[in-house]
């Protein structure tokens, strides 16, 4: 060993080298692990106008929000979307999207359509199912199977698979579907799980929030034991039911001037209480006076909840920030001002922006679409193609939205 061996850590020549190793090394850009997320790519409207139905796509720019026009698709009934077209879900990581149609003459133009959207942003319609008019459809969230669920009629929920190749619905033959549930249902979820179901119900008494219990491996349901949970006030029939991403927390809107949102902590045996300070209202510049549009949609990460809705004071979008640790709801910032009759409130998978349609109203009554980029923080900022004008309020009728993300690799920490 010697003062100047390189081999030899206790001597200046293993120092030097070291240092200039370590030096060298700062000046080369080192390799990201990049991470799986869903990034913004299409934004998709079901529409109507005279002699005309059809989905209008437009490309989303990731980090602002700008739309911009792709080919879409439109048809003259009775050709896909059918003669009157209602809700638009997406089958989530997928670019397929389910609506129904129906409600006209003959009932033959009543089917759910599934549709696929192309790299161009061009729709096609990929399979058609027979199927009178539902009152609300909805899938999983998270993707993991290819179950279908629907309501239909005065008091029933029905079970469907979705073929992956034909793109065909089947109704299930399990002896469980379909089940009944109290009058009036007007909106379902289901969890990850699938173990739960929930099911508002707007006729008659008791207007109520029920949750069930499925048993995945014999398809048996079953009411939960605390079902129906009494609500104050109706449920709304904006997409009005929200679950937590990650906690067993299940939010809804009601009719209620003085608290228009309503949580409840659930159970895996569907017993459930309501959150600390439920029924939660937007803001503390809250001021409404008479039943208005009410629409909620949750953050895909479990942040924040959005908010539309009509007070004393004008038209509002509101993030509440939510509490992990016990579901309560707290207001960020201040409510924006937006158009009249804000609905079809909806939050993409990536977590960066929210959408929802409204209208002028006044003199011009267009119908509009508006988009907010969210920070991370919950603040919320206009993109550059808020409001994009739809059509007149007469003439163009918007059916409902869907956003349709890509999972790509990104850089730690860049969604949401």
């Amino acid at each position: 060993m010697g003062f100047n061996n390189p081999a030899d850590p206790a001597s200046l020549a293993f120092f030097k080298t070291n240092l200039v190793s370590t030096y060298l090394k700062s000046l080369i850009p080192q390799e990201i692990a990049l991470v799986d997320a869903e990034v913004p790519q299409f934004l998709a409207l079901l529409y109507q106008k005279p002699g005309e139905v059809g989905i209008k796509v437009w490309n989303v720019d990731p980090n602002s929000g700008q739309l911009t026009s792709t080919i879409g698709m439109q048809a003259i009934p009775p050709n896909a979307p059918g003669n009157a077209p209602v809700i638009l879900v997406r089958i989530p990581k997928t670019r397929e999207l389910l609506s129904s149609s129906g409600g006209g003459v003959p009932t033959s133009f009543n089917n759910i359509y599934t549709y696929q959207i192309q790299d161009n942003g061009s729709v096609s319609v990929v399979g058609t199912s027979p199927e009178p008019l539902p009152n609300y459809i909805t899938v999983n969230k998270a993707g993991s199977t290819n179950n279908v669920y629907i309501s239909r009629g005065a008091s029933q929920v029905f079970l469907y698979t979705k073929d992956k190749s034909t793109h065909i619905l089947t109704q299930s033959p399990s002896v469980s579907y379909p089940f009944g549930t109290y009058c009036g249902p007007n909106s379902i979820v289901v969890n990850p799980t699938e173990k739960n179901i929930f099911v508002t119900n707007t006729a008659f008494a008791p207007v109520s929030l029920s949750i069930y219990n499925q048993d995945p491996s014999s398809g048996t349901v079953t009411i939960g034991s605390g079902s129906p949970l009494t609500l104050p006030a109706s449920p709304t029939s904006n997409d009005n039911i929200n679950l937590h991403p990650t906690k067993n927390y299940v939010y809804t809107t009601i009719a209620n001037i003085a608290g228009p949102i309503i949580g409840f902590a659930y159970n895996q045996d569907s017993t459930a209480t309501a959150i600390p300070g439920s029924p939660f209202t937007p803001s503390s510049s809250y001021s409404a006076t008479n039943v208005s549009t009410r629409t909620l949609t949750i953050d895909p990460y479990g942040r924040f909840i959005a908010f539309v809705y009509s007070d004393a004071s004008g038209n509002r979008l509101q993030l509440l920030k939510i509490d992990s640790s016990t579901g309560a709801l707290t207001p960020t910032g201040f409510p924006i001002g937006v158009g009249n009759a804000p609905n079809s409130l909806t939050w993409d998978e990536s977590g960066r922006f929210i959408y929802f349609l409204s209208n002028t109203g006044g003199s011009t009554n267009q119908q509009q679409l508006e988009i907010y980029k969210v920070s991370s923080t919950g603040e919320l900022t206009p993109s550059p193609s808020s409001p994009t004008t739809l059509g007149a309020m007469g003439a163009f009728v918007p059916s409902g939205l869907a956003s349709v993300t890509k999972t790509m690799k990104v850089k730690p920490g860049e969604y949401p």
